[in-house]
């Protein structure tokens, strides 16, 4: 059963832009690459084209360790370990899509959208926590 991120915890992680999304190559070496991603349901959401080596290592090696944080007071952070899933139910990938483009596009016919959707049909990949560990310098 994997687990969901949810109250001030949820509320940060959809207040941020970047996560890092961490796969493992045939050779064992760590691959960790920048990415947008959408929480929905407590569940992150990272779409990616079936070309790009973290797809690639997740079809080979599903585990993976999604990390969020800030270079900024105040310091705090989230690092989720667990799987990646390709979700195929298109009516989630409709909502990924919609949330997608109003987070970081603002609508879509921003140039930066059209590029993405020139990139051809993505794989969208649901991060499922078995772990999840958080960690706030604030003070609060």
């Amino acid at each position: 059963m994997s687990k969901k991120l949810s109250g001030s915890w949820a509320v940060y992680v959809g207040l941020q832009k970047i996560g890092r999304l961490s796969t493992v190559d045939e050779t064992g070496t760590p691959h960790t690459t920048p990415v947008f991603y959408v929480l929905m349901d407590g569940e992150i959401y990272v779409g990616t084209q079936r070309t790009r080596k973290k797809f690639r290592n997740i079809q080979r090696n599903p585990k993976v360790c999604f990390t969020i944080d800030t270079s900024e007071p105040p310091y705090k952070g989230i690092v989720i370990q667990g799987t990646a899933e390709v979700v195929e139910d298109e009516a989630i990938h409709n909502r990924f899509r919609e949330a997608l483009i109003y987070r970081y596009y603002g609508h879509p016919d921003n140039p930066g959208w059209q590029y993405i959707q020139s990139l051809g049909a993505p794989v969208l990949l649901r991060i499922k926590a078995e772990r999840i560990f958080h960690w706030d310098l604030s003070g609060s």
